[in-house]
């Protein structure tokens, strides 16, 4: 295998993963194929002894986060600024990718070919976890999140949540490699990979024919609330700060008609959708409130959930957090939240801090180190620099008691054991609010639409979603969507959606999956590594 071929085979992976992500090329089933080019060239390399798997599949790697992540580059900011994010991200996943690969060549060359495709599906899964956890996380282009448009084919997420999908596209890819490996490199009869081939067409139908059926005869349970999301389009850039607050809330209430607030439970409103500065030790000051409040004297069975930067002023005595600010002309501090508020005829005003915040624009990572860059975060539309966050999940709970919902901001949408926590926590429902607007019309919004669907499925909760330039939209218990809005309009959604009191395996479990994967990867790593010891050890 020369130069040429072997940069032709990671390009082509790179090329086929980009393809079947949503908002890129949208087609999932090329997952099942993406990786058998490089699985080729790091049989090659092993057989050889020649190349890096490192080096070569981190040029796949570059091109599959490169093409899908490209709306990174879109957000308004200068060329410079635009250019290291998505150098940074790009580069940086790709790494770490690539680094899974290596490890598989390793456990494979080190203690044989069984164990390390075993030790491939393990340590990606592994890494994939990791993206969840740590300080840099950055689940986006988990593998499972690819199939989010084919609700249709992943109903069993209920159980497994994406790592379920992250784990069927590499077994599928080892065997198909191992079927044609057999027959194009070893020139072996077909007949002789009857073992894979069998247990192919397993992989592929068994887990498609149950979801298929699980699909067709899911049935929600009636219990309807009825819902109006407002949808106001306010560019998160430039509209949203030369319009006072007032203005903007007055607005978007205008959308809505008074027909859907008298059949309405609940009135939803997107991320930081409401603009006055909100300090929740100190509501009597605030303007928007009692706008919100005279709505609700009128219709009293409505609950109120919107979007907002809330603020909180320390006591002197008081505790402060890592992530306080300080004024400059005395020594108060405060915190700086991106919160979710719900308002309701209980009299009892509810807030809810973002706790999964953006890296590097909401929060920065390993903060006791950076801390003093934190003034370099990028303005994405919303409140920056490190903001403060709660720990748990929270729901908020209807004027009657009788539904709990999820307020989900933004990002966090896409972290389905957290979500499970809302679910655990009591909510029936999820609302999902966000402020799409600053990724400009390109796939960013699109994924993280489609991203929503795979929450529904994995809970058996129908979700309403507020964005505020698009897509808001409703979605039933099967990640179907029941009603979308436009991009880029204003305008108003009203449907009723079932809420469930009901948990799935995986809301109870979380990403058992993906902490099993990452004890079983650390061992077999060690264990590799003992191994390539005690081989140096014996041959000197």
């Amino acid at each position: 295998m020369n130069k040429t071929q072997k940069i032709l085979l990671t390009l082509v992976s790179g090329v086929l993963l980009a393809l079947s992500w949503p908002g890129i090329g949208g087609f999932s089933p090329l997952l099942f194929i993406a990786f058998v080019p490089i699985l080729f060239l790091e049989d090659y390399i092993f057989r050889s002894g020649r190349g890096s798997t490192y080096g070569l599949t981190f040029l796949t790697f570059v091109l599959f986060n490169g093409l899908s992540a490209y709306w990174l580059y879109m957000v308004t900011e200068g060329l410079e600024t635009k250019l290291s994010l998505y150098i940074f991200v790009v580069m940086f996943n790709a790494s770490l990718m690539a680094l899974v690969f290596h490890f598989f060549h390793y456990t494979r060359v080190k203690i044989g070919s069984k164990q390390g495709y075993i030790g491939l599906i393990l340590y990606w899964i592994a890494f994939e976890y990791l993206h969840f956890h740590w300080e840099l996380t950055w689940p986006w282009m988990t593998l499972g999140n690819g199939f989010a448009n084919t609700v249709q084919w992943i109903q069993w997420y209920e159980y497994t949540g994406v790592f379920g999908g992250s784990i069927w596209v590499l077994i599928v890819n080892i065997l198909i490699f191992k079927i044609l490996d057999k027959a194009i490199t070893q020139h072996a009869p077909i007949i002789e990979s009857r073992i894979n081939i069998i247990s192919l067409i397993l992989c592929l139908l068994v887990p498609i024919s149950f979801s298929m059926f699980t699909y067709s005869n899911y049935t929600e349970k009636e219990n309807p609330v009825a819902i109006t999301i407002i949808q106001p389009n306010v560019d998160p850039y430039y509209e949203k700060y030369s319009l006072t607050f007032d203005e903007q809330l007055n607005s978007m209430l205008s959308l809505v008609n008074y027909d859907q607030l008298n059949k309405s439970d609940y009135l939803i409103a997107p991320e930081t959708a409401m603009t006055e500065d909100i300090w929740e030790n100190d509501l009597d000051r605030s303007n928007s409130i009692p706008i919100i409040k005279n709505i609700i004297a009128d219709h009293p069975q409505l609950n109120f959930v919107s979007g907002l930067t809330s603020y909180y002023l320390f006591e002197d005595d008081e505790e402060i957090s890592s992530t306080a600010r300080h004024f400059h002309n005395n020594n108060r501090s405060y915190d700086a939240y991106n919160s979710a508020m719900q308002i309701n005829s209980s009299g009892k005003i509810e807030f809810y801090h973002k706790s999964k915040l953006v890296q590097g624009v909401e929060k920065m990572p390993f903060a006791s180190f950076l801390k003093p860059f934190e003034n370099l975060a990028l303005d994405l539309g919303g409140t920056t620099g490190s903001l403060g966050s709660q720990e748990n999940a929270e729901v908020f709970i209807s004027h009657d008691g009788k539904t709990k919902i999820a307020p989900v901001i933004c990002y966090e949408s896409i972290y389905g054991e957290y979500v499970s926590e809302y679910v655990n926590a009591g909510a029936n429902l999820i609302f999902i609010l966000t402020n799409d607007g600053w990724w400009d019309d390109g796939p960013g919004y699109l994924q993280h639409l489609a991203y929503a669907r795979l929450r529904a499925i994995e809970t058996r909760r129908s979700i309403a979603r507020s964005a505020n330039t698009g897509i808001s939209c409703f979605i039933n218990q099967r990640g179907d969507h029941i009603q979308t809005a436009s991009w880029w309009t204003a305008e108003t959604l009203h449907a009723e959606l079932n809420s469930n009191d009901t948990l799935t395996f995986y809301t109870i479990h979380g990403d058992y999956l993906g902490r099993i994967a990452a004890f079983t990867a650390i061992i077999l790593l060690l264990y590799s590594l003992a191994k390539s010891i005690y081989d140096r050890k014996r041959v000197s």
